[in-house]
């Protein structure tokens, strides 16, 4: 693992002492790997999350109520490949928000790849090994074998009807900012306003932020699957999300789509919409952080989206 990082909330330690809980590494900036405060052995048993920030919290609840009340409903003994977080404690101390969960040994994917730290080797998923191409689709399909509608209603779903609007007011701050043209988000327009573009609608269940990155490798070869801020979506949404945030990997991008191609039917016109919608939200998400730390991974999210207008090139994606 890699030394622990300074405390970056100033309430930070009085939580640790609060909860009994002493600080092995910081896998994030607001998600610790802890051990308790009197354990003998220096190994991690805990992960320990929290925030402040109005996002933050409200993020944090939402992801409590998926790991307290949904993930432990789900017929586990289904999954090939995944494994699922587990849910301790949660509470609130001085304002901070916090979250406990079991700590999951393996090889956590992000301790080599940082898209916002000085990593120019490691943006967009270079180096990592191409096998987890396979990996990642197998998730994605113990993914897609949970049955949707048992699921509680406080579940995220993916609505295109009130995503719509909100494109169009977060296009027009990508025009101010001189990422698109405007000529570029009106082609887009027509796409997404398509009758087939409008019947998208949620089809399932994922963590919402699907990609190497928050993936565990244990040592008997499954993957659990970490950050459970998601809820329902299309699954083309899903499976091009993960494609294009592996940029700096075109080996490991290959391989997935070959992967997919294998294992599921494929409607190109669906996954144009899918590269098309979750690149804009990437690029957005981006859109004020500084060129030197996410400039790069920006434009990529940018061509992509670009690219996407066209639907040969992403004919050609899966050919």
């Amino acid at each position: 693992m890699e030394p622990a990082l300074p405390p970056f909330h100033p309430k930070l330690p009085e939580l640790l002492a609060h909860l009994k809980l002493r600080p092995l590494d910081a896998i994030k900036w607001n998600l610790l790997a802890c051990a308790p405060t009197g354990a003998d052995k220096g190994e991690a048993t805990v992960v320990l999350k929290f925030g402040s920030e109005p996002r933050k919290t409200k993020s944090i609840e939402y992801e409590i109520r998926i790991l307290r009340d949904v993930l432990p409903t789900l017929d586990r003994d289904e999954f090939e490949r995944l494994v699922l977080p587990e849910y301790i404690d949660d509470g609130m101390f001085e304002e901070v928000r916090w979250m406990t969960s079991r700590y999951i040994s393996g090889q956590p994917l992000v301790y080599g790849w940082s898209e916002s730290a000085h990593k120019p080797e490691a943006w967009g998923g270079r180096g990592i090994d191409v096998a987890t191409a396979g990996m990642a689709v197998d998730v994605l399909r113990d993914l897609r074998s949970v049955d949707i509608h048992t699921l509680p209603e406080f579940v995220r779903r993916f609505d295109f009807a009130r995503w719509g609007p909100e494109f169009s007011m977060k296009a027009e701050t990508m025009i101010a900012k001189g990422y698109l043209e405007r000529s570029t988000v009106s082609t887009a327009m027509k796409l997404l306003s398509s009758a087939a573009a409008r019947s998208y609608e949620g089809s399932m269940f994922t963590n919402g932020d699907f990609y190497p990155r928050n993936f565990i490798l244990a040592a008997d070869g499954r993957i659990a699957v970490v950050d459970w801020v998601g809820g329902i979506d299309p699954w083309e949404f899903v499976a091009m999300y993960a494609w294009m945030l592996m940029w700096g990997n075109p080996q490991w991008q290959i391989a997935y789509l070959r992967s997919i191609v294998e294992h599921f039917p494929v409607d190109v016109r669906q996954m144009r919409i899918g590269l098309l919608v979750r690149s804009f939200e990437q690029a957005f998400f981006w859109r004020d952080a500084d060129e030197e730390h996410l400039g790069p991974a920006r434009n990529q999210m940018l061509a992509y989206f670009h690219e996407a207008l066209d639907e040969e090139y992403v004919r050609d994606l899966f050919a």
